[in-house]
């Protein structure tokens, strides 16, 4: 039977050549699933022999892979902000950039909002990555996850429900900020924003993602365009309310200029990711200068 670092070593360039982005990585992540094994234990144990069974386990994976399903999907979780989630084909796969909006409600909420009962929307909320990891670092907040498909609210209300968050993240079915119950102090949202043209031109693995989770209309802004709409007809968002919304960045000026139409008074700035560069356009209407 082979050891674990040749079985590494072989997945690796069989993904390789294959042209499989981060190879090695996803050799590592297949092998440390089919093992049973976290991370520093296949550094760790790298004479452990793989079983003939594992090794069979291991070649669907790839063969899968080879065919650039991406491996969140078939391995059925990704993990977001420390936090592994349910993933299909039903839903968008998380990425590493809406870590920021994560971030960034974190930091307004417990700097800048610590004295009130938080109220936060989730808006598309599609596997429920920002919603669970809200409630997780904001105990005392009651959230709302709204999304417009049955099928993604499966997965979200999974994901809830594992995380142990459910007593406080609802989750709601319509259009954006529609099926809100009440006025919220925080509006965070990763809708789709990549227009329409572009989709087609993209890496092989985005092609298995819902399409629906993507299409942003023309020049990707349809969705954001009306959110932010609903949030300034004055029944959805609080006073003093925030809105978070991730897009490219290439659309921030033209989301800049829509939100300062319609919220000529709000402080509105731009929040980098974590590669620097501009992905959370961040709406802040100021308690100040309002009535709760």
């Amino acid at each position: 039977m082979p050891n674990l670092r040749t079985v590494i070593q072989e997945t690796h360039r069989t993904l390789e050549a294959a042209g499989i982005p981060d190879a090695r990585l996803e050799a590592e992540v297949m092998v440390m699933d089919v093992m049973r094994m976290l991370r520093q234990a296949i550094f760790a144990e790298q004479e452990s022999q793989v079983s003939p069974q594992q090794e069979e386990q291991l070649a669907a994976i790839v063969a899968r892979r080879l065919t650039r399903e991406p491996l969140a999907y078939i391995l059925n979780y990704r993990e977001f902000y420390g936090v592994n989630l349910l993933v299909n084909q039903d839903v968008l796969i998380p990425r590493p950039e809406t870590e920021t909006m994560v971030e960034h409600a974190l930091f307004m909420a417990l700097m800048g909002m610590e004295s009130r009962e938080l109220v936060i929307a989730d808006v598309g909320t599609g596997t429920g990555a920002i919603a669970v990891n809200l409630a997780i670092h904001l105990p005392a907040a009651r959230i709302y996850a709204s999304d417009a498909y049955d099928a993604t609210l499966d997965v979200a209300a999974y994901n809830v429900r594992v995380h142990n968050v459910a007593d406080r993240v609802t989750l709601l079915k319509g259009d954006l900020l529609e099926p809100l119950p009440e006025p919220v102090d925080v509006i965070v949202a990763n809708l789709p924003y990549l227009p329409t043209e572009r989709i087609p031109t993209l890496q092989p693995e985005v092609q298995w993602e819902p399409t629906a989770a993507l299409d942003g209309g023309p020049d990707g802004l349809d969705h954001i365009r009306r959110l932010i709409t609903q949030a300034s007809a004055g029944d959805r968002l609080k006073p003093h309310g925030v809105i978070l919304l991730e897009m490219d960045p290439e659309q921030m000026g033209e989301a800049q200029s829509l939100a300062s139409a319609s919220f000529p008074e709000a402080e509105i700035t731009v929040e980098p990711d974590l590669a620097g560069r501009d992905r959370v356009l961040s709406i802040s209407l100021g308690g100040d200068r309002y009535d709760d």
